[in-house]
């Protein structure tokens, strides 16, 4: 079948001739050389899921159980559960959002970089006539900018800095100060920022390197706590008979809230599988390595949790079913075990090996989250939306631009989203600064991963899996067992499980957690109705804000359109597969003209973005509408266009988000 002429034009690089920069900008993908591959697919994932959650939470969870049956239960659900979600995200990634390619009479999935944004946008499409003023980008974008962000894990870091160098003894009732950790944690933020935005490669580089560094570390951790456990080495064997051969299922905790919150934790610890998604443009054929490799670093992680049966119970669990649990993680009490000789010195090495964890969790966080949010930017909903959007040239690409012998083209240079990097920093130390009345930042830090972990993990997992359960039942135009790139061999169960347990944990929450729980306000020092309070309140905050949107165009009397055109090619390592090489990004404004308007306006050249055909002046034009023309512009000048042109670009803009064509 040959292609149509649109076909043609986005097949390929685009041309950056014409293109108008006070309104316009090209986003280039990675030349295929320098594409993420697929071991560096899997440090995506480790490197995000070996952070501050896989030492920080398990003994949370033993508390919040009261009996190890019930602790490995739930981590064995959590990474059942967190499996099915990364299935539901395979099947989402590889086939959301639908574009036509040559030779095919319906759409199909072409990958684009934003993960759950473009999940969302697909199956809750922008422009449904019945709820014009509910939007969908919004509504992701607000919570998504704000929660999205590395200020739990930076004040955590900040805490094992402070007792790996001795700052802070974590053997007194003394509370940690709170100026010095959130200035490391700031320090922390900014040196993440600034070394990814001067190489993108340098990033990747790093990324593997601390994957590598931390499952290195966990391995050898792992070895050293079962020679111990099983009176090798000078240990003893007792750790065992009492974790697994005496009151295995005998639990202190019978509220449902406890058990709800620990598997909650959970599925924070396993919540990595999402990174790869959020840069998807940027990896080398994910219809090829996405389905194998995300699973295989999903398998690694639920591994490497197995250092958590080697340490005595009974230096977690209280005493009696009322009185509080054991605050020191269970990293910490893994390490004195093994060095019981030497206290102190173990408890700052499991401190300085924690910190290198979290940083390399703040790390690849920063990476992909970035790219998230220059995602958000190119729809326009942001103030200095374009310039975020934007990707501009690394000092490293420059300097191997400077030194190259030949010219290397714009799409050749090493570019990053600097300004979105920014964006980034700011809502994270905007988190910090709004807990900093917290006194004690442990409780700071217990607070954060709680609003993360309820936001992001458990109303974002319960939004699209119930997307995509509605997706497979629409029956109409939709075709979606023929469109989907990607079938799941457990499908749809994958879906249905995942939506049930994130949709149970949400009405959960809500559940005061009885005293003892390490949940309740006597331990966190927060109301249990607060964090959840605000978790599934978060989607409304992007109505509030797409609605002062509105008003805001309303008052200056513009309405700023938004295209986006992606250019792909066919996959190089795999047959009938699509990639994205490009896109231009176009933000112009459309007013309403004025009396007196028509002789100060122009029409526009031929092949002006978005026209196919010339234009009739301001003023004949003018004349035969009744509604009243829309007069569309760029910073200097610009086109007539009346109220069906303007729904026909609205519904051009969004034909690739959904099946509405």
């Amino acid at each position: 079948m040959p292609l149509n002429a649109n076909e043609e034009a986005l097949l390929g690089e685009p041309s950056t001739a014409s293109l108008e920069h006070d309104h316009q900008r090209v986003d280039h993908a990675p030349r295929e050389q320098s594409k993420i591959g697929r071991w560096s697919l899997i440090a995506l994932i480790l490197n995000r899921t070996i952070g501050s959650g896989i030492f920080l939470t398990p003994h949370r969870v033993l508390a919040g159980t009261g009996c190890v049956g019930g602790a490995l239960f739930l981590w064995t659900l959590g990474a059942l559960i967190s499996l099915c979600g990364l299935y539901v995200w395979l099947e989402c990634g590889l086939s959301m959002p639908q574009r036509r390619v040559q030779g095919e009479m319906e759409p199909r999935g072409v990958p684009r970089s934003g993960g759950e944004k473009n999940f969302l946008e697909f199956m809750f499409p922008n422009d449904n006539p019945r709820l014009p003023h509910i939007r969908t980008t919004c509504s992701f974008a607000i919570m998504f900018i704000l929660m999205y962000n590395l200020s739990g894990n930076a004040l955590s870091f900040g805490l094992q800095v402070m007792t790996a160098s001795g700052r802070y003894n974590r053997d007194t009732e003394e509370v940690p100060d709170r100026a010095t950790a959130i200035g490391i944690a700031i320090a922390a933020l900014s040196l993440v920022v600034l070394l990814h935005t001067f190489s993108r490669k340098g990033g990747i580089l790093l990324n593997n390197i601390f994957a590598i560094i931390k499952v290195a570390l966990l391995l050898a951790i792992i070895g050293m706590g079962i020679a111990k456990a099983l009176g090798w080495s000078g240990g003893s064997a007792d750790v065992i008979k009492n974790n697994f051969t005496k009151d295995v299922w005998k639990t202190q905790r019978s509220d449902v809230a406890s058990w709800s919150d620990s598997l909650m934790l959970c599925m924070y610890a396993f919540s990595g599988f999402e990174q790869p998604f959020y840069v998807l443009a940027e990896t080398k054929s994910p219809r090829k390595y996405f389905p194998r490799y995300t699973v295989l670093a999903m398998l690694i992680a639920m591994v490497l949790f197995f250092y958590l049966l080697v340490v005595d119970k009974g230096q977690v669990l209280p005493q009696t079913a009322n009185g509080p649990p054991n605050t020191q993680d269970l990293a910490t009490l893994f390490f004195d075990r093994l060095f019981a000789d030497e206290h102190e010195k173990a408890t700052r090495a499991m401190a300085a090996i924690i910190a290198v964890s979290i940083f390399g969790n703040l790390w690849v966080m920063t990476f992909t989250a970035a790219r998230v949010k220059q995602e958000i930017a190119k729809e326009g909903i942001l103030p200095w939306s374009l310039y975020i959007a934007s990707a501009y040239r690394t000092p490293y690409g420059l300097m191997k631009s400077m030194i190259s012998r030949s010219k290397l083209l714009d799409e050749e240079v090493e570019q990053a989203p600097t300004l979105a990097f920014g964006l980034h920093w700011l809502t994270s130390v905007f988190l910090i600064a709004v807990t900093a009345p917290i006194t004690d930042p442990r409780r700071s830090y217990s607070v954060l991963v709680s609003l993360y972990t309820y936001t992001i993990v458990t109303v974002l997992g319960c939004w699209v899996s119930f997307g995509l359960l509605l997706t497979k039942a629409r029956k109409s135009n939709w075709h979606w067992q023929q469109r989907r790139r990607y079938r799941p061999w457990l499908s749809p169960a994958h879906a249905i499980i995942y939506f049930a347990a994130t949709a149970f944990m949400l009405v959960a929450t809500f559940i005061p957690p009885q005293r003892g729980s390490p949940f309740h306000e006597s331990v966190s020092g927060l109301p249990w109705y607060v964090v959840p309070l605000i978790g599934i309140t978060a989607p409304l905050w992007g109505l509030l804000w797409f609605w002062g949107l509105l008003m805001h165009q309303w008052r200056i009397g513009r309405q700023l359109v938004v295209r986006r055109e992606a250019y792909w090619a066919p996959d190089p390592d795999f047959t009938h597969e699509y990639v994205q090489l490009a896109e231009i990004v176009d933000h112009t404004w459309q007013i309403k003209p004025r009396d007196g308007m028509c002789d100060d306006f122009v029409q526009p050249e031929a092949g002006a973005v978005g026209m196919e055909e010339p234009l009739v002046t301001e003023c004949q034009r003018a004349a035969n509408i009744e509604d009243g023309p829309m007069l569309e512009t760029g910073r200097d000048g610009g086109w007539n266009m009346n109220r069906n042109q303007r729904d026909l670009e609205s519904r051009m803009r969004r034909a690739s988000d959904g099946f509405n064509d």
